[in-house]
């Protein structure tokens, strides 16, 4: 009976929520990541070649989101993608003001996308690359390759986020797969997530 009392007290996340704390100090933003830097993962997502790892913290008006991912077999369109409805709108396709952060192994392939219309490339409007700047005006973004895989850290603007949304989505050319979190329903593809905010996870900034 106690226990019982106990756990009726007791409040819980939804799952599919996911909280975003204030980091202890101001990460480097060099492309290198570790759990020193950012403390406990946050995220893990399974693929074909080990597990990415991915950390999101909030410091000093910056949302932080940063990742390892496994993948010995160089090619520079592997990606990492991260999907932001800033203010938790939902929708079934992305919409007017959504940003994706399309990030290749070779940043300077990168792309920064504005959904519009239900999509995030508009057709005959010419998409932003990333270039060597490694910035935008959204936010900044460093990455480090090795012959054991890459990590990548992504700084974004706060004051862009009111009640924000998350997804995101991993490629590996070797072996040819696509992963997402959170991940996909039972029998559709992981890109099928990153167009769709009403399956994204709800950040609650601490």
């Amino acid at each position: 009976m106690i226990s019982l009392l106990l756990c009726a007290a007791c409040v819980f996340a939804p799952a599919d929520s996911l909280d975003v704390r204030r980091l202890a100090r101001a990460p480097v933003l060099d492309g290198r990541v570790d759990d020193a830097e950012y403390g406990a993962a946050s995220i893990r997502i399974p693929t074909a070649t080990g597990e990415v790892t991915a950390w999101i913290g909030r410091r000093d008006g910056y949302i932080y989101i940063a990742a390892s991912l496994p993948d010995s077999s160089f090619y520079w369109g592997d990606d990492f993608v991260v999907s932001i409805d800033p203010d938790g709108s939902g929708g079934t396709n992305p919409g007017d003001g959504d940003r994706q952060w399309y990030l290749r192994r070779v940043l300077d392939s990168s792309v920064v996308l504005t959904a519009s219309g239900g999509r995030w490339e508009t057709p005959g409007k010419p998409t932003l690359m990333l270039g060597t700047a490694r910035h935008h005006a959204d936010g900044d973004v460093a990455s480090v390759s090795n012959a054991a895989g890459w990590t990548i850290e992504l700084r974004i603007r706060e004051s862009l986020l009111s009640a924000p949304r998350l997804a995101l989505r991993t490629y590996n050319d070797a072996p040819r797969g696509w992963w997402s979190w959170p991940a996909p329903a039972a029998g559709a593809p992981a890109q099928r997530v990153e167009r769709s905010p009403d399956q994204w996870v709800v950040l609650r900034l601490r």
